[in-house]
């Protein structure tokens, strides 16, 4: 029962120190989607789906999106003009 107990404090504790700056300070939660996070657009990581139709277009002859956000990548889906 001791260590049930000491586990189950000890794992309090940790939530709440993972989270003392979103519980806190009202800071807001990361960002972990790769279409709409502006730091893996900057570094070029892309989803697994964006990558999967951009090789089909090329595959195809069609002209492929380079991420800039381009008028040509607007009508294609994969990019959010924000």
């Amino acid at each position: 029962m001791k260590t049930f107990l000491a586990a189950l404090v000890f794992v309090g504790l940790a939530v709440l120190l993972l989270g003392v700056n979103i519980f806190f300070f009202r800071r807001p939660f990361p960002d972990g989607e790769i279409s709409t996070n502006p730091e893996m657009r900057k570094r070029g990581i892309k989803c697994a789906k964006e990558e999967e139709l951009e090789m089909l277009a090329a595959r195809k002859g069609k002209k492929v999106c380079d991420g800039n956000y381009s008028d040509a990548c607007a009508s294609c889906g994969l990019y959010r003009k924000d």
